[in-house]
């Protein structure tokens, strides 16, 4: 209201001063002249235009009131400034006209800066039943697992890029902080974006997404250590097919994103996905490499190779699904031994409100096929889960994880026992947050 009261009093006052002086007189800031002609009166707020008329005859691109004069003439103004002046001057109504709709930003360039926590309160054991030895991190306390920090930045509508920094719990070396990405993007259509540098892998991303329940648990091979979520290479992904058929293609240094180191030689990795019905979702994925172990210094003895496959069915309801590994030599580049891996994961969530599911998980996995024959893990959780908004999620779980013959690093923990014939069980229950900002 005040400033409306101020243009208001501001527009007398120039209207005032522009009646009290000739025609065509011009006051600080502010240019006014009327010409009456040919039953028209024509409307100025800048000299140039005013010249350009009486030259020319043509007013261009102007604002006419037909039959607005205060003798029913045609008044005909430079802009809507002028017509507003003269209106004012000579005490008639203001005309009515579309209020201007306010100027989008433009697209590009655009930066976004978000980032993305995983936090938990629990109480968890990880014990050897042999012995009775639990772990170091065994109790009860609060932990945040991860702490993503993103920076987007797009240059148009091809080139763009992305920063993201992972503090996250390392175990003994507790908060270590690496880049996880750091690429320029390509996008030339939807169906062929290039990403050079540390971005995505093919396979763990395209997982946990099915998943849907990363902040509560890592996905088996992440889990395991039979891949890695991001490494540095070259990245060539897309969607085609009205987005039914996916699939990522790269090269990759094979250490993942906490070592960008080179190598005598890259890996490939690949996945296809195919979603043939709305809900179903398919997809085939495959490694193969040195994992970063193929140097001068050390000679790699073996390539390391694993096989994915993955199936889901989803609705508004509930979701079930399942992935299967087959890992060869993937800790065994550099030994003269060779060993095998497999396992699967099954996991389902049911949803009684947009805000409200239960869920759960088993996995069951050999990852010693070859050498240690008898070792096992098998792994499951249960839990329900909330969400508050779109930016925070939380469930209160129940983890579970027991490996017979032998001790295997997982990421809950090293767990099994040191006594043949004996197991090591991990427990765990608590909460488990996400936010996203």
């Amino acid at each position: 209201m005040r400033k409306s009261l101020l243009w208001t009093a501001g527009l007398m006052l120039a209207v005032l001063l522009a009646g009290a002086l000739p025609a065509g007189a011009q006051i600080t800031g502010l240019y006014y002249q009327e010409v009456e002609k040919d039953g028209r009166v024509y409307v100025f707020n800048t000299p140039e235009k005013l010249k350009d008329w009486q030259a020319s005859g043509d007013m261009g691109v102007a604002v006419s009131l037909i039959g607005r004069g205060p003798n029913g003439e045609t008044i005909v103004g430079e802009n809507e400034t002028a017509v507003d002046l003269y209106l004012f001057k000579h005490n008639l109504p203001a005309y009515d006209r579309p209020t201007p709709k306010p100027v989008a930003p433009a697209a590009y360039p655009k930066t976004t800066v978000g980032g993305r926590v995983y936090a938990d309160f629990s109480s968890k054991e990880n014990k050897d039943k042999a012995t009775g030895v639990k772990s170091s991190d065994s109790g009860i306390g609060i932990d945040v697992k991860r702490f993503y920090f993103t920076v987007s930045h797009d240059f148009d509508a091809v080139w763009s890029a992305q920063f993201q920094s992972d503090i996250g719990d390392q175990g003994a070396k507790r908060y270590d902080v690496f880049v996880k990405k750091a690429f320029i993007q390509a996008k030339i259509s939807p169906a062929a974006i290039i990403r050079v540098g540390s971005a995505d892998t093919p396979w763990i991303p395209f997982v946990e997404g099915m998943y849907g329940m990363r902040y509560f648990e890592q996905t088996v091979t992440d889990q395991l250590s039979f891949g890695a979520s991001a490494d540095w290479g070259i990245h060539f992904l897309g969607k085609a097919v009205n987005d039914k058929l996916g699939y990522q293609f790269s090269l990759l240094n094979g250490k993942g994103y906490s070592n960008p180191t080179r190598t005598k030689s890259m890996d490939f990795e690949g996945r296809v996905s195919f979603e043939p019905v709305k809900g179903l979702m398919l997809a085939v994925g495959t490694y193969n490499g040195k994992l970063g172990n193929d140097t001068d210094a050390v000679a790699a003895k073996h390539t390391a190779t694993r096989n994915d496959g993955l199936i889901q069915w989803s609705n508004g309801m509930f979701k079930v699904g399942g992935e299967f590994f087959q890992a060869k030599n993937w800790k065994n580049v550099t030994t003269t031994t060779t060993d095998k891996a497999e396992g699967y994961s099954i996991w389902g969530q049911v949803n009684f409100t947009k805000e409200a599911s239960v869920f759960a998980r088993y996995d069951d996995v050999k990852p010693s096929k070859d050498l240690k024959p008898n070792l096992k893990d098998q792994y499951y959780n249960i839990g329900v889960q909330y969400r508050f908004n779109k930016a925070i999620s939380g469930s209160l779980g129940l983890k579970h994880a027991e490996v017979k013959g032998g001790t295997f690093g997982t990421g809950n923990g090293t767990i099994g026992s040191t006594v043949a014939g004996n197991k090591g069980e991990y427990n765990e229950i608590g909460v488990w947050a996400v936010y996203d900002f």
